[in-house]
């Protein structure tokens, strides 16, 4: 199956804000996206940055999404990043977590049906 974490990535990048941070390990059968950024909203911590968001693209909607046309495959691409959105809105990024502690982090899980209807 095509490697489709690159185009992921990219999609979920336009909806960030600017200078987050972006990582997909590698390994498993699921896509695991890691996603923070600098808060800017702490005058004692400039760089703190929110809570990690880990989102996870199930196995089945990532084969389903492959197996799709180029068409059905920008339909979900609407799709992703119409859930993205939605997730955001209503997610709080901030934390009291002390300096050095990682607050910890919020899983999103998007399976078949929100990926590809």
């Amino acid at each position: 199956m095509k490697d489709y974490s690159n185009h992921f990535r990219d999609l979920i990048e336009l909806q960030i804000p600017d200078d987050s941070r972006i990582l997909v390990p590698r390994g498993g059968q699921d896509m695991i996206i890691l996603v923070s950024w600098r808060l800017k909203n702490d005058d004692f911590r400039p760089s703190k940055r929110s809570r990690m968001i880990r989102i996870v693209i199930s196995e089945e909607a990532l084969q389903d999404y492959a197996a799709g046309t180029d068409g059905v495959r920008l339909a979900s691409d609407a799709l992703l990043v119409s859930w993205l959105k939605r997730q955001l809105d209503k997610y709080n990024p901030d934390h009291d977590a002390p300096l050095g502690v990682e607050p910890p982090p919020v899983t999103w899980t998007l399976a078949t049906f929100e990926l590809n209807g």
